[in-house]
């Protein structure tokens, strides 16, 4: 794995900087078209294929969701913070695959919101709650052992998820919001009751694909939380499209190779435009997604599964962001980053 993120970051990078986006300077579509390509290849397909010779599906999808999070931490919050979050990673990756997918695994994704929230004032928030995405798709480890393997394959998928955004151009460190007085006990509350309670109703509801629920809340916390509420709608527009385009795949008699081949197919456009538009972004994102983890099922059961999940999400979203408003209305000289109250 660490060969891989060495050859991805030799890899030349796709954009080029903002002071040289000139006609001279901009590189012609097809190469970068080509680049990013062999990006997703290096980033995405070969390490999902050593993870699955390795130790199996479970491991794969381990480190997708490791790469996942080490890319979409270091673009929100920087690559420098980000690779700082990976060993929580691993741990995130075998307590939950040592849990296994019942009670346990709602603490564990308590604690995600609980340690993000702490981090909030300090500019960690993206990249803790991203590492959220390594114990969302993580099943039972038959063994100890397997559970700390799983651990290690996160850890590998973020350290190239970093490498990948940083070749990408992300930034070593994005800007903190003030640090006000009692800027870190909210934070971490409305973490913990968001993404813990989003567990929870999963677990205790037996919704299929429940694991859906907070990671949907994964996906929208972080843009709302920091102030970016277009980014926030945009993501739920382009989540919502993907399903109205994937769901319709459900009727083609498909072999289950081609949703593998689909899924990575969709990231190359979604990394092509995550700079130019976030909406479509997160379309080609949450299609490639849903395709990869639909490979062998009924592609409109999933599909309808994320959508009852998004809507509980968006329900619970909506819920605690409005108590936590009336609290603070009622609280005297009450304290809290704006974009909290913003969302």
């Amino acid at each position: 794995m660490l060969a891989i993120a060495t050859v991805l970051f030799m890899v030349p990078s796709a954009p080029v900087p903002p002071a040289d986006r000139t006609q001279k300077h901009r590189r012609p579509l097809g190469q970068r078209i080509a680049l990013i390509s062999l990006s997703v290849v290096v980033a995405f397909v070969v390490p999902m294929v050593v993870a699955t010779t390795i130790s199996g599906p479970v491991a794969a999808f381990a480190t997708l969701m490791g790469v996942i999070a080490g890319f979409s931490g270091s673009m929100r919050s920087g690559w420098s913070r980000t690779i700082r979050v990976i060993p929580f990673m691993g741990v995130l990756g075998a307590t939950a695959a040592f849990a296994g997918y019942g009670w346990g695994w709602v603490m564990v994704m308590g604690a995600v919101g609980l340690v993000a929230g702490c981090g909030y004032p300090y500019g960690y928030l993206a990249a803790l709650v991203y590492a959220g995405f390594v114990p969302t798709m993580v099943h039972s480890a038959t063994s100890g052992r397997n559970a700390i393997l799983i651990g290690c394959f996160a850890i590998a998928g973020g350290i190239i998820g970093v490498t990948f955004a940083h070749r990408l151009g992300a930034a070593r460190v994005t800007p903190a919001p003030p640090r006000r007085p009692g800027g870190v006990v909210l934070p971490a509350i409305v973490g913990l009751c968001l993404l813990g309670g989003g567990a929870a109703i999963a677990i205790a509801t037996s919704l299929p694909h429940g694991y859906w629920i907070p990671l949907t809340l994964i996906a929208i916390v972080p843009p709302l939380t920091m102030g970016d509420t277009g980014r926030g709608r945009q993501r739920l527009t382009g989540t919502v499209g993907a399903l109205l385009i994937v769901i319709p795949v459900s009727l083609i008699p498909l072999p289950i190779w081609t949703f593998y081949v689909l899924g990575f197919l969709l990231f190359i456009p979604a990394f092509a435009v995550y700079r130019r538009s976030y909406g479509y972004y997160a379309f080609f994102e949450s299609a490639a997604v849903v395709m990869l983890v639909s490979a062998g099922h009924n592609v409109l059961e999933t599909g309808e599964a994320r959508a009852a999940a998004a809507a509980i999400a968006i329900a619970l979203l909506v819920v605690t962001v409005a108590v936590v408003t009336w609290i603070l209305k009622r609280l005297p000289e009450a304290r809290v980053p704006a974009p909290l109250i913003d969302a």
